[in-house]
C-alpha cells in the first residue's frame, strides 16, 4: 500500500513539473516601438494591436505625443514575423457627457477612421525584424 501511494505521489509531481510552463512556453519576441499620427498630427489614446501570421498578438497604448511601445502579455515586445496591424481608439470607460474627457475623447474617436480597427480591411501591415529595437511608425490618412 504505502509504495503504490508513493508511487502516486511520484506521478504527481511530475505532472506537476511537466505542467508548469517553462521558458521555452514564451515565444521569441522583440522591442517594437513607434508613433500614431493622423494627418500629421500625433493620436493620443490609440490602440495598437500587431497581429501575427501564427503566435499570440502584441498590443500597445499611445500616449499624448502618440508614441508606442508594444508588449505581448507581460512580455516587451512582439513576435517577430509579419503582421497584420489595427489602430483603434477607444478607453472602454464612457465618459461623463459635458466634461473635459467627454470632449477628449469625441475629438479623439473622429480622428481615426473605423476600417483601421478591422484587419482586413486596415491595410497596415509591419515586419518584427529579430535583434535589436523595431521603430514602426504609422501615418494615417
Amino acid at each position: 500500500m504505502r509504495s503504490s501511494q508513493m508511487l502516486l505521489f511520484s506521478l504527481l509531481l511530475l505532472f506537476q513539473a511537466g505542467c508548469g510552463g517553462g521558458a521555452g512556453d514564451t515565444p521569441e519576441t522583440a522591442q517594437v516601438k513607434g508613433s500614431v499620427t493622423m494627418s500629421g498630427n500625433p493620436v493620443p489614446n490609440a490602440t495598437v494591436v500587431f497581429l501575427p501570421e501564427s503566435g499570440p498578438s502584441a498590443r500597445g497604448i499611445t500616449d499624448e505625443t502618440g508614441t508606442y511601445t508594444l508588449k505581448t502579455g507581460k512580455t516587451p515586445g512582439a513576435v517577430t514575423g509579419r503582421h497584420s496591424v489595427t489602430i483603434s481608439v477607444s478607453s472602454g470607460v464612457i465618459p461623463m457627457p459635458g466634461t473635459e474627457e467627454a470632449k477628449q475623447a469625441e475629438k479623439t474617436k473622429s480622428v481615426i477612421p473605423a476600417d483601421y480597427a478591422d484587419p482586413q480591411k486596415s491595410g497596415l501591415s509591419a515586419n518584427v525584424s529579430a535583434g535589436g529595437e523595431n521603430v514602426i511608425d504609422f501615418n494615417l490618412n
